[in-house]
């Protein structure tokens, strides 16, 4: 199918590097040398790709990859927001407690100083609390004046953070704060914020705000640093203190405070000429601050704020601030204005607290007029393709300077310039390419936080406060709960095999959230180095940890302080069982890992890498830190096509993993473009439906190359594959190709060695002319022998083979194969226990493969395969998940409508039957293991009558069939039993009727000891025929 490049779409001039931007919808792109030579040369011919286009096939591949990236649907019309959002909570309420101060500043907006008295009192601010809080508020802000010098100012405080749920956000010059440190340091720090004037070094400081104001001043960021308390400084920026911007940055770092804000001087009167800084200048230091601040690890919260607009979700258009919407503010005299910048402009005034808040926010006149005001309606800004994204003017600036909401904001072209810099700025790191067209950068590669969006709308912010000192990040949150308690919101908990597990802590594997499992595909070594991203409680560490063994070293990196003591307490207990020590838990982000370059053989991620604020830089950290050679086996939710923002910007379902949910096709080019070769999907499951979207559970596979090199056969089904290198590989063809040892058992190609042998693929040799084994020769393996791959006997005791003894009460025992304790039901004549899990743990895999590789339809004859396993036992629970796995492959391969997921939920449940059932549950685990097949197959729960009935009688009549037999047990006698029975009664019961016609007769009478020989309807001596019939259900 022929691609076009939208027409959309618009190429930004005046930028250093290429930008394209779809102004409406809105969506942007930044494609490498390639892709901008690409898209010119189509817009400048027939605007579709063709042989002039491309020289080979992997480039007319990567220019069909690129295109298909590239939105081309055209946006729905838009009228503005007062036709899409609708009023739902008043989210903010900002407070004016009083205009009293202690200063008398020149550049005052409210002109308050010593000798202004209006003020809240504590009576109105409390019903003022109780009807915001009716209507959803959760964030305060309390400011003047100076706030803290209003005499009810700590009562004030309790009251508004009263509620666990809410923030205060408190705006003062500072220096009234030692007076009230000790009562501060009462109140819940990560919901207390303090946003504190500054207005440059000491001489400009001290002229707006008296002398000695600067020095009082540090004495108090030492006293807050010292709290402990959450604090951000703001400077009003005019011609007097701009080159001093980069300077706050440094003074903050200083005092350990991490948030510094920039307030744009209003444009009214003098100030319009006196005062008013040029936009390129405002930019430049703004620029330089943004240089300081990175080392010191400081936001600047004007960059911040326009970060999250600019790698929003594509599609989302930011349309005006909240005011009137989300947020109001309340004067000192109890009149109530649409934001704390135009309190006291009787103009703006909607109304009074006396009216009642919640009447004026839905029924003012005034409010209603601003909310109908839009983006749509600013012609200024309608000739700004960035116009959605930077969401056009601040209202308060453009009323200062045009006595109107819209249409006269003077800073809108450094918002632009901001805007424009944060792009080129993220996308200039990433690698280029002259090669081959791709896209270095695009809207929603990352993404900071969660717009607040209804209908694809969302609003800016009041300019006086754009972040909360100290908050943490949406996700961040999500999981912290769940390390203190498993997150019943979170869909996603992962389950292991007791076996891969049972050396770690109860408390750590409960709190494991994952869509897969990455240690298991990784296909390790002993030895080797591994890397967990968003390591939680260390489930996959700890796996990792034993089978790297004690020369290998496990690494692991998450964020959270909660989750990384929850792994360290666990990794004590993990070591003494263990014992060796080979894990190590650091704290630490996708985005900056922790660790030297070249430092890993694997890196792993289990459902984590799409919670990253910035993929590229995640996987550029990936590749980083993995040597040459290294792979990363990462386990995530993709999608096919692109989803709403309604979903992208759901905060559970971002924890749940589906916000953040990368389409395939962009997560395969991302990993291209980072330098990845050798990429493989491994697996891919179906995991969630949201809004009509499916989400899918995919586990891939890329290899950071080296200058390994391998003879690859490319076996089939296509006619040829192409390399990432561009050259082609026939079906059958032999290519000397680059070919990391980590690809080595990739099974899309085959691997040969100097004598042309496939060296990558288990195999066998069955060439007829190889003389076969004398059967006549071949002895019975004896009942003491030792099956060589798991060092276990195959009857009696599994430690020496002598018989078994059971016991009439269970009791503690200690396990003679993984030295753990716990209640054995049977020792054997020298006193061995072995329990169940290492009864099982070889048999479990063997069987979970066998079932899933299988195209066998006939019950019996996959059983036997399976018991001719040397790894399953005589006798034992393992008989218990055989069953169930037999079963449903079987129906599987016969055309049932189950699948890989089905087959291993019925081993699994089959695996959870403990050995001994026949005699000490009065239920042998083969009828039981029928019954739990029955049971996936028919998709039973304990509410379908129907279907709960059906499973407990297709169990109860092979209960009824083996106790008409007076015998001991035996496992083979009572699974073919079962089987019969259960292909008897499938013809009735289930869509797809069973086949149990595989032969019966005995392999293993002359080996068991309890054998009931001519006695049982399934016994053969020597070569005879059946002696007895099987065994009919009587009644």
């Amino acid at each position: 199918m022929s691609m076009i490049f939208p027409d959309t779409f618009t190429r930004l001039s005046g930028t250093d590097i290429p930008i394209y931007i779809s102004p409406n919808a809105p969506h942007w792109f930044v494609p490498n040398t390639a892709g901008d030579r690409l898209i010119q040369e189509l817009r400048e011919k027939d605007n579709t790709p063709g042989a002039a286009h491309t020289k080979n096939a992997l480039e007319h591949l990567r220019t069909q990859q690129f295109l298909k990236l590239i939105p081309q649907r055209k946006p729905a019309p838009y009228s503005g927001r007062g036709d899409v959002l609708s009023l739902d909570r008043l989210t903010e309420c900002w407070i004016h407690l009083t205009d009293h101060c202690n200063l008398s500043c020149r550049h005052c907006l409210f002109s308050c100083s010593p000798n202004t008295r209006k003020s809240l009192s504590f009576e109105e601010v409390e019903a003022l609390y109780r009807s915001t809080e009716a209507l959803g508020t959760e964030t305060y802000y309390i400011t003047g004046g100076e706030p803290l010098l209003h005499p009810d100012f700590e009562r004030i405080c309790r009251l508004l953070l009263s509620k666990e749920t809410t923030r205060l956000a408190i705006l003062t010059n500072g220096l009234l704060l030692p007076d009230h440190l000790e009562f501060l340091g009462t109140l819940p720090k990560d919901r207390l914020h303090f946003q504190i004037s500054v207005d440059g070094l000491e001489e400009n400081h001290d002229a707006m705000r008296g002398r000695g104001a600067f020095n009082r001043l540090l004495s108090v960021f030492t006293l807050l640093s010292e709290a402990g308390l959450n604090t951000s400084l703001a400077m009003a920026v005019h011609k007097g203190n701009v080159h001093q911007m980069a300077d706050i940055v440094t003074l903050a770092g200083g005092f350990g405070i991490a948030d510094v804000h920039y307030l744009w001087l209003f444009a009214a009167g003098k100030a319009r000429d006196t005062s008013h800084v040029p936009m390129d200048e405002l930019f430049a230091n703004l620029v330089q601050a943004e240089t300081a601040a990175e080392p010191l690890g400081i936001t600047i919260d004007n960059l911040k704020s326009m970060e999250a607009r600019v790698f929003s979700s594509p599609g989302i258009r930011h349309d005006l601030g909240n005011a009137g919407w989300e947020s109001l503010a309340v004067g000192p005299d109890g009149s109530i204005y649409p934001t704390p910048a135009l309190i006291g402009n009787s103009s703006a005034c909607c109304g009074h607290i006396k009216e009642g808040i919640e009447q004026v926010w839905k029924q003012s006149d005034e409010l209603s007029a601003l909310r109908r005001l839009s983006v749509v309606m600013d012609e200024k800004c309608q000739a700004s393709p960035l116009r959605y994204i930077i969401g056009g003017g601040d209202i308060d600036h453009s009323y200062y300077a045009g006595h109107d909401y819209i249409g006269h904001d003077p800073y809108l072209d450094l918002y632009e310039a901001i805007a424009l810099h944060l792009i080129e700025t993220a996308a200039t790191p990433i690698a280029d390419s002259e090669a081959f067209p791709g896209i270095r950068l695009q809207m929603g590669d990352r993404l900071t936080e969660c717009s607040h969006a209804e209908g694809d709308v969302a609003l800016t912010h009041s300019n006086c406060v754009l972040s909360l000192a100290g908050t943490r990040g949406t996700v961040g949150a999500f999981y912290a709960e769940a390390a203190d308690a498993p997150n019943t919101d979170i869909k996603n908990p992962v389950c292991y095999e007791e076996e891969l597990i049972h050396h770690i802590p109860e408390s750590a594997r409960v709190r494991s959230y994952g869509c897969g499992s990455p240690v298991q595909d990784a296909d390790l070594d002993e030895g080797e180095t591994l890397v967990d991203l968003g390591s939680g409680a260390g489930v996959e560490c700890f796996i990792a940890a034993k089978i790297t063994g004690a020369r290998g070293k496990v690494y692991g990196v998450d964020m959270l302080d909660d989750m990384l003591e929850r792994a360290r307490k666990a990794k004590d207990e993990v070591g003494q069982r263990l014992g060796y020590r080979n894990v190590e838990f650091k704290k630490g982000y996708l985005e900056s890992i922790p660790l030297d370059e070249a430092t890993a053989d694997v890196v792993i991620s289990n459902c984590v890498v799409n919670l990253s604020e910035d993929k590229t830089k995640t996987f550029a950290e990936i590749f980083r830190i993995l040597k040459p050679g290294g792979r990363s086996v990462i386990s995530d939710v993709t999608t096919d096509a692109p989803f709403p923002a309604s979903i992208q910007n759901d905060p559970t379902l971002r924890g749940e993993c589906i916000g953040g949910a990368m389409v395939q096709s962009r997560l395969m080019a991302m990993l291209e473009a980072t330098g990845f070769t050798n990429i493989r999907i491994i697996k891919r499951f179906f995991y969630r439906e949201v809004q009509g979207y499916s989400f899918y559970s995919l586990t891939y596979q890329a290899v950071k190359p080296d200058t390994t090199r391998a003879a690859v056969l490319y076996p089939g089904p296509f006619a040829g594959v192409i390399t990432d290198q561009g050259e082609v590989i026939p079906r059958g063809g032999i290519l000397e190709a680059p070919w990391p040892s980590a690809t080595h058992s990739d099974p899309s190609a085959f691997v040969l060695d100097g004598e042309g042998n496939i060296t990558n693929q288990d195999a066998e040799n069955s060439c007829a002319c190889y003389q076969p084994v004398d059967k006549e020769k071949k002895n019975a393996q004896p009942s003491g022998a030792t099956i060589l791959s798991t060092g276990k006997k195959p009857s009696g005791c599994m430690r020496c083979g002598r018989p078994l003894t059971y016991l009439d009460m269970e009791r503690e025992e200690t396990c003679s194969f993984c030295g753990e304790t716990a209640m054995a039901n049977a020792l054997c004549e020298s006193g061995h226990f072995v329990c169940d899990l290492c009864h099982s743990e070889d048999a479990l895999s063997v069987v979970k493969h066998l079932c899933l590789s299988t195209k066998e339809t006939d019950t019996i004859t996959l059983f036997d395969r399976i018991k001719k396993h040397p790894s399953v036992p005589l006798h034992g629970p393992e008989h218990h998940f055989i069953v169930p796995g037999v079963i449903t492959a079987a129906y599987r391969n016969a055309g049932g409508a189950i699948g890989d997921e089905e087959i291993l939920s019925a081993i699994r449940r089959g695996a959870d039957i403990p050995g001994g059932t026949c005699a000490f549950w009065g239920g042998c685990g083969a009828a039981l293991g029928t019954g739990i097949a029955f049971g996936v197959i028919l998709k039973s729960t304990p509410v379908k009558a129907t279907e709960r009935q059906i499973i407990q009688k297709v169990t109860g009549q092979i209960i009824t069939a083996l106790g008409e037999l007076e015998a001991a047990r035996c496992c083979r006698r009572e699974t073919l039993t079962a089987f019969k029975i259960a292909a008897d009664l499938s013809q009735e019961i289930l869509p797809i009727p069973l086949l149990a016609d595989g032969t019966t007769h005995c392999f293993q009478f002359n080996i068991n000891k309890e054998c009931l020989k001519s006695g049982c309807p399934w016994y053969v001596e020597g070569k005879n025929g059946i002696k007895g019939e099987w065994l009919k259900v009587k009644g």
